[in-house]
């Protein structure tokens, strides 16, 4: 289920009733960063049912779906940002994330961690070709 003020109204629409808000808090109130796409297993809200890894790895699937449309009908690869996204998965998704993200995809890919052993480890197990930066 897709949930989104835009549904009701038009987007100037929408932009011209919350402007005085938006000013006020200093950011955008509404939009499609608010909207909202629910999720369901067995009829069930699947953020409901489903660990923090598994919400994360279908999190995963569809930011890669996303990526694979733009890719063909755009026919360019756009850059893939991952920022610190290993906190709650475990080494199995780690790997298989990488493997999709930096052997599949023929796209640049920027990665940011806390842990680069992790990070380093991972890599050299897929033989990417990687560069890294420290700070």
């Amino acid at each position: 289920m897709y949930d989104s003020r835009l549904l009701e109204t038009s987007f100037e629409e929408l932009l011209m009733a919350t402007q005085s808000k938006d000013r006020l808090l200093q950011r955008t109130t509404a939009g499609i960063h608010r909207d909202d796409i629910i999720l369901q297993l067995n009829q069930q809200p699947f953020k409901n049912i489903a660990s923090q890894g598994q919400r994360k790895s279908l999190l995963f699937a569809l930011k890669l779906t996303e990526l694979q449309v733009i890719t063909q009908e755009k026919k360019v690869t756009p850059f893939l940002l991952l920022d610190d996204v290993f906190e709650k998965l475990d080494e199995e998704r780690i790997s298989n994330l990488l493997q999709k993200v930096c052997i599949e995809n023929n796209g640049q890919v920027f990665i940011t961690d806390t842990n680069q052993e992790r990070l380093t480890k991972h890599l050299e197990n897929l033989k990417a070709d990687f560069d890294l930066i420290s700070l």
